[in-house]
This record gives structure tokens, sequence and C-alpha cells, in this order.
């Protein structure tokens, strides 16, 4: 749903872990990072109304190669203009399972409130830039669009990245042939910020490719509208 802008994956710094029970027999994951210790469940979730962010397991990987296929609306309306396959995200989703890493993620999967995996949701940082960063999102399912889970999964994502990192801007870069991701980031509060006329070709069309952003006050300004945090 949203164009990847080319810059890499936040990998969440310099981290070592190791698993340790806490008094209340949950199960946790300390990490060492950058000089200091975080500790997090090893069942972290963020939790919505229509939907669960939670990070990849081995068992996505099917459901990656499941999404494979050309004729997706996902493959219709992501970049379309790139005619790229998902075969180096299952790669990356393959070596990242195969690495220990820790928060903050840069990478967490949607599923529905039933358990059914459903998409993903990335940001693209980079470290030499840290205080505004672009992030993406892709639902996977065709029949579960304009459901408002894209919005919700996009709405938890921002609020966790603005926590958890020092940002000050969260984007995202769509194009004109895409009006639902333009619909999502106007109900959260994203706003025009750039637009190159003319710059992508789909199926025979040129369409404009539209930036939005919003800043960090911004974000807390509608929340407190809001009166609900991650309401929609």
């Amino acid at each position: 749903m949203v164009e990847p802008v080319g810059e890499q994956p936040y990998t969440g710094g310099n981290t070592k872990s190791m698993s340790v029970p806490r008094k209340d027999g949950v199960l946790i994951r300390r990490y060492a990072r950058n000089g200091g210790l975080v500790a997090v469940p090893m069942d972290f979730k963020i939790e919505g109304r229509l939907v669960t962010l939670r990070p990849i397991v081995p068992a996505d990987i099917a459901d990656y190669e499941r999404w494979n296929n050309p004729e997706s609306k996902a493959r219709q309306y992501d970049g379309p203009w790139y005619n790229e396959d998902l075969s180096k995200v299952i790669e990356g989703r393959k070596r990242r399972l195969s690495q220990d890493y820790g928060p903050p993620y840069h990478s967490l999967e949607i599923d529905t409130k039933e358990g059914r995996h459903i998409g993903w949701l990335n940001a693209y940082y980079s470290e030499r830039d840290p205080h505004a960063t672009e992030i993406g999102i892709s639902i996977q399912e065709d029949e579960l669009w304009g459901k408002g889970m894209g919005t919700e999964a996009f709405s938890l994502w921002t609020d966790y990245l603005f926590k958890e990192l020092d940002l000050t801007r969260i984007g995202f870069t769509t194009w004109q042939g895409n009006p639902g991701m333009l619909k999502v980031g106007v109900k959260l509060g994203f706003i025009e910020e750039a637009r190159r006329r003319k710059s992508c070709f789909v199926r025979g069309e040129f369409y404009d490719r539209i930036s939005m952003g919003i800043l960090h006050e911004e974000w807390e300004a509608r929340k407190k509208q809001d009166k609900g945090g991650n309401r929609l």
C-alpha cells in the first residue's frame, strides 16, 4: 500500500540478548543495547480493536510465499511501476528469523483479532537521519481491504515509533492511483508535504507520487482530541 523509499529498515542498534523468566512466570528477553538494558516479553504484542501487531515467527514465511501473487491487490497498488515480486522480501524475512534482533522493532506483522496473519508494517530508518523516518504497510488479504484494519495498524505503528524512537516526523510516500492509502493518511492527521508530478507510469498512464507526513506534536494533539489514544 505504501511505496518504499530506498532507506534500509532500522535493525534495532547493537543488541545482545538472553531469555529469563520474570517473577510472575512470564518469559522475557533482556536486550543489552547501546549501554542500556531493555526487557521485553517474548510474546510482545501491540493490541488494537481490529488488529494485533507482533514480531515475525517462522510460520509466517508460508504466508509470504502464498502472498507472492502478481494478481493481488497489494501488488497492483504497492509501487506497481517497480514490477517486483516478494522474493527479496521473503529472503529478508528469513534472514531476520535467523538473527537475534530486539526493540525498537523496525518491522511488525499484522494479525486479525482471530489470529489470521494478513500483512506487515515497516520503518525505513537511517541512523544518519535519526529524527525522521518513512513507514510502510501492506495488507495482503484482498477481501480485508476497506475494513479499517490497515488504518488501525498504521495508527498503532505510528504511535509505537513515536514512543520508541526520538522522532520529530514520520511520513510515507504513495501515489495518485492509491486513493485508499491517501485516505488513511488524511484520517490519521498526515498532511501532503510533496507531490512529484507524473513521476510513475502505471498501466499506460502517468501518475503523481505523493509524500505525506506528521510531526510528533501533531500526533500527540490528535490523540488528545480523540480522547482514546489510538481509537479511530
